[in-house]
């Protein structure tokens, strides 16, 4: 091969750099990058009808329409704040804060924590399943109980499965640039 093949410019080691550098900054901070999304995902549906009863259906709007395409948000499932239903309903409630109280619990136990199987995922989540399929096809009617008691278990399921896997692939990038500089 002939010399400087693999050479590259100044401005370009500047860009590997950076983009590195950001990797790596990610590597480290994904938990509370993750938790911050996930106080997103419970606040703001709280937020929309506090917002709706206060005047601010414009702004209220802005919320429920996201939310619309991950929840059905039916009022006869949804908790109401104000005389105005959530943006999402109890289960998705449930679902998305337990996934954030176990993201906050995760930071602080992390060390000893395995993954969940797949068997153990699953086992979880069956409860959610029965109920929103024995009450899809008309068999019986859940309450709001079961719907947070099931959302809650789908959601430890799903964090205990994939939050100390990114743990473990994120250690890993940040070895992997720490030994590269």
């Amino acid at each position: 091969m002939g010399a400087g093949v693999n050479q590259l410019s100044p401005r370009e080691e500047r860009v590997i750099l950076a983009i590195d550098r950001f990797i790596y900054h990610v590597s480290r901070n994904w938990l509370w990058l993750a938790n911050l999304v996930g106080a997103l995902f419970v606040g703001l549906p709280i937020l929309a009808p506090i917002l709706q009863a206060s005047g601010h259906g414009t702004l209220a709007t802005l919320i429920y329409r996201p939310f619309s395409l991950i929840c059905h948000q039916l009022p006869q499932r949804s908790f109401h704040i104000l005389g105005y239903k959530m943006a999402y309903c109890e289960r998705c409630f449930a679902i998305y804060t337990t996934t954030l109280i176990v993201g906050i619990a995760f930071g602080r136990i992390k060390k000893n924590v395995r993954p969940a199987t797949l068997w153990e995922c699953a086992l979880l989540s069956v409860p959610m399943a029965i109920d929103g399929f024995t009450q899809l096809f008309g068999w019986r009617q859940s309450t709001w109980e079961l719907r947070v008691i099931t959302g809650s278990l789908f959601a430890v399921a799903v964090a205990w499965l994939i939050f100390p896997r990114l743990e473990l692939g994120f250690t890993e990038i940040q070895q992997t640039i720490e030994e590269r500089f």
